[in-house]
């Protein structure tokens, strides 16, 4: 706490709208700190890469604020830090184009270096920026280091010392693997703390973030309980269920603010639960926009985000074409793995005039999508939390979600009162086919149809909620008072 007596958090993210996304992450890493900044006991701020990817529109007022050398064992790495205010929050960049001069903000064979070398040099800032936060809340791997630097190397000056450290998991998937010399030869770490790392031969970031950190944070409550098990914990139930003393789990929310079909000036018709018969002018002039079949009677379903393995392309690549062949469209956007970016490439070239894909992010496309779609896939075989049909919902997306992690605690069927989705219980092609049959029933029912979409915009996923367990947890873990009225 400051002399002011305010909390300050360090919030370290290798993603946020509207800067850099590859998918839900993203969104979280932008909404919590808005609602969190608005406070006033509270001083938040946020730390990103530079990467050239960033749009030109917010780095042209990027301000340098200072430079130094970041030290990764024999390594020695220039950083560049900048600063540029945003939403009423200073944001702060960090710059090294051999890391973050690249194409895509993930995937390459050095990623274990790149975040390590980013976290190392967030560390290495607090002194130029003047801010030694109470908490750093750190995101998945990739900024997760910062809780184990934070406790391993020597830093000089005392001010380290009482910050706490929240690692924020979004996707346990993602671990931060390497070969184990990185332990030594990249990051410099002496022999005693080896153990660690080492994760049956071989190195993993995510496994000393959570060794390290002070508490961990599940994006809903019942993927905190599933990571403990075997099914769900990717190798490191062990540990968790070891660490389970300092687990929690807090669902995530939406920026209703930005998400909302009412007041977003980045969709072709704006409208609400009161005018939800302008919803199909979004799809109409979507369908012009992207050269597909016009027809408000067409049924458009989409996919958003990353495309893996475990995001259900493969099952819904089993039984689209038949829903395809008999006139349904499908779009979608986001980036991935090149094998699954390729099958998605090889449909989209099969039907051109009924499945257009976009390759990569655009948080403003990603509206138009939202609010042309009748339906939204979300049959991910992991999912921590779920944003993207939480957001469907809110634009009258309905959405078709798979009953595992965040989908458990946020959905449930259309066929019981209050349903918000339609929800897949069984991981088949045939189940999946007989729950698309169910919706395209549900698409010629006009009544039906507009009755669920009511039902899923009047949810309230706001993530004003989460924000106030966050700043609960916050200040219970640096014991703060707020200063007296």
């Amino acid at each position: 706490m400051d002399e002011n007596n305010k909390l300050n958090i360090l919030f370290v993210t290798a993603e946020s709208v509207p800067f850099c996304a590859n998918g839900g992450v993203a969104e979280m890493c932008y909404a919590l700190p808005k609602y969190l900044a608005r406070n006033e006991d509270v001083d938040i701020r946020v730390v990103l890469p530079l990467y050239s990817k960033i749009p030109e529109k917010y780095k042209e007022d990027f301000r340098l604020i200072g430079e130094r050398t970041v030290e990764l064992s024999w390594r020695k790495e220039y950083c560049g830090i900048y600063e540029y205010e945003f939403n009423g929050i200073i944001y702060y960049f960090i710059q090294n184009e051999q890391y973050f001069d690249r194409p895509n903000l993930f995937g390459y064979d050095d990623d274990v270096e790149r975040f390590s070398y980013f976290s190392k040099a967030v560390l290495d800032m607090l002194p130029i920026i003047s801010f030694f936060p109470d908490i750093i809340h750190t995101n998945d791997w990739q900024s997760g280091m910062v809780c184990t630097f934070l406790k391993i190397l020597a830093w000089q000056n005392p001010k380290y010392e009482h910050i706490k450290t929240v690692l924020n998991i979004h996707n346990l998937t993602y671990q931060g693997k390497a070969d184990f010399k990185v332990v030594k030869d990249l990051l410099g770490v002496d022999d005693k703390f080896a153990y660690l790392f080492d994760f049956y031969g071989s190195a993993n970031i995510m496994k000393a973030s959570i060794l390290c950190s002070d508490k961990i944070v599940a994006v809903s409550e019942t993927y905190a309980d599933e990571i403990k098990n075997t099914d769900h914990g990717m190798g490191l139930q062990n540990i968790l269920q070891q660490e389970s003393h300092k687990l929690i789990g807090i669902i995530n929310g939406i920026d209703y603010e930005f998400y909302n079909p009412k007041t977003d000036p980045h969709i072709y018709e704006k409208y609400d639960e009161n005018s939800i018969d302008k919803k199909v002018i979004n799809k109409i002039k979507f369908q012009e926009e992207l050269g597909l079949n016009v027809g408000e009677d067409i049924p458009m379903y989409s996919i958003i985000g990353y495309m893996a393995a475990h995001k259900g392309i493969d099952l819904l690549l089993q039984v689209i074409r038949k829903y395809l062949d008999n006139g349904a469209e499908l779009v979608s956007i986001g980036g991935g793995v090149p094998e699954y970016e390729e099958k998605m490439r090889k449909l989209m070239n099969e039907y051109p005039d009924k499945v257009n894909i976009k390759f990569g992010f655009d948080s403003e496309y990603v509206k138009k999508i939202y609010a042309a779609s009748d339906f939204l896939f979300n049959i991910a075989t992991i999912e921590p939390c779920g944003l993207c049909p939480i957001i469907a919902n809110k634009y009258g997306a309905l959405p078709i979600v798979y009953s595992t992690g965040g989908m458990k605690d946020n959905f449930s069927d259309f066929k019981y009162q209050n349903g918000n989705g339609y929800v897949l219980k069984d991981y088949d092609a045939g189940s999946l086919s007989d729950l698309i049959d169910r919706t395209l029933r549900n698409f010629n029912d006009k009544e039906k149809m507009n009755n669920y979409i009511l039902s899923g915009m009047k949810q309230d996923f706001d993530v004003v909620h989460c924000a106030e367990k966050y700043l609960e947890l916050y200040k219970e873990m640096a014991g703060f008072m707020p200063k007296k009225k």
